[in-house]
């Protein structure tokens, strides 16, 4: 495939990872300008990454050799510029959350579609080794037929470590907004869209103090619930115990598990591209039951770590999703982190927060297809 040139909105905190992680793998992809609504950060930008041009948002959506633009900008913003992107004949690749309602999202899909427009959007980390290597494990049967999930997102919040905290616990925003992206998109990707989801909500703390950056040892107010606790149903029927939190010190519960009727998969962190699969077969238990050798009881209760599958280029990286956007493009399909799946996740999370708020369950409206996997033996870089 040629190169293709894009453009970058948003020259926050992960615009960093972004462009690191373009720069160092996808030499399919040039980054020709970052802008940003403080256009001195966007030259400060520039020159740190030797992008050619820093400038603003208009100056670069009126650059023609852009193709491709990728907001970056807070999570209020992507609707607004989402539709500035489109609007300037450029397809678009969005952070997450890809909008706050489902009427957002539907609405830019729709501009989309009338413009004849791509629109990928994040997360990507599914595209990533590990869960990539998951979804192989799911597709060869290693645990049999899905039957239940539990997906648990257990932080003390953000404070400790972001420079600026205070918008995640503005109303609009909180754990689901943030992580859940992650969590619903794995979900969706390895067993299929859902079908209801109901949750409760609570608050642990009125008041957020910072403990790093140029706010350390202040207080921000809180604005949004920063816990959920909930279930889902797949429409394969698979069962789902949720939790979310910004209130939670340390917990020992497990970031993502699958249950089958022949084992258990035990999934990394969704928010990584990288990182070791677990498999705990029906096997282990059962031989005790044939041979109670030192050695087979030693096996039991022991998961079986995999090897990734697929080139591990790192844990935390961002990108591959611009790079199939690319692909998808050239090729003439719909990219594997296409906007009907972002849209089905919005509503997901929206949902969630819809039952917490009036005790009852939501029914989904959305769905969505399971994206292709990709090929094992494939370098980074190629899709």
């Amino acid at each position: 495939m040629e190169q293709t040139k894009i453009g970058i909105i948003g020259c926050g905190v992960i615009s960093n990872t972004y462009i690191r992680d373009i720069q160092r793998f996808y030499d399919k992809l040039y980054i020709c300008a970052c802008a940003d609504v403080d256009t001195k950060l966007a030259a400060q930008h520039a020159a740190k990454y030797h992008i050619p041009t820093g400038c603003s948002v208009d100056e670069l959506l009126s650059m023609d050799e852009i193709e491709i633009v990728v907001n970056l900008t807070p999570p209020q913003f992507h609707t607004e510029i989402n539709r500035k992107i489109l609007l300037a004949g450029r397809h678009l690749f969005c952070e997450k959350p890809f909008a706050l309602t489902v009427e957002d999202a539907e609405e830019i899909l729709q501009l989309a579609h009338e413009k004849g427009l791509a629109v990928g959007s994040a997360p990507d980390t599914f595209m990533g080794s590990s869960l990539q290597t998951c979804n192989k494990l799911m597709r060869d049967g290693w645990i049999g037929k899905p039957l239940y999930a539990t997906a648990n997102m257990m932080s003390g919040g953000v404070e400790t470590w972001h420079p600026a905290p205070a918008n995640f616990y503005k109303e609009g925003a909180g754990p689901l907004y943030d992580m859940g992206p992650y969590y619903f998109t794995a979900l969706t990707t390895l067993l299929g869209p859902l079908k209801s989801v109901c949750a409760f909500s609570g608050t642990g703390f009125s008041n957020r103090k910072v403990y790093t950056g140029p706010y350390k040892g202040t207080t921000v107010p809180v604005e949004t619930p920063t816990h959920y606790s909930g279930m889902a149903q797949l429409e394969s029927g698979v069962i789902v115990s949720l939790n979310f939190s910004f209130d939670i010190w340390h917990s020992n519960l497990p970031m993502l598990e699958i249950y089958g009727t022949e084992g258990t998969l035990e999934v990394p962190d969704p928010n990584m591209s990288g990182g070791r699969p677990k498999v705990y077969r029906k096997e282990r238990t059962l031989d005790t039951l044939y041979c109670d050798s030192e050695e087979t009881k030693a096996k039991l209760h022991v998961s079986a770590e995999v090897p990734e599958l697929f080139p591990n280029i790192g844990e935390y990286t961002r990108g591959a999703g611009i790079l199939d956007l690319a692909y998808a493009i050239r090729e003439g399909r719909p990219p594997r982190a296409c906007g009907a799946l972002a849209c089905h996740v919005i509503e997901a999370i929206t949902g969630m927060m819809r039952s917490a708020e009036i005790h009852e369950i939501y029914n989904m409206k959305t769905t969505c297809v399971i994206p292709d996997a990709l090929h094992m033996g494939m370098a980074p870089g190629e899709i």
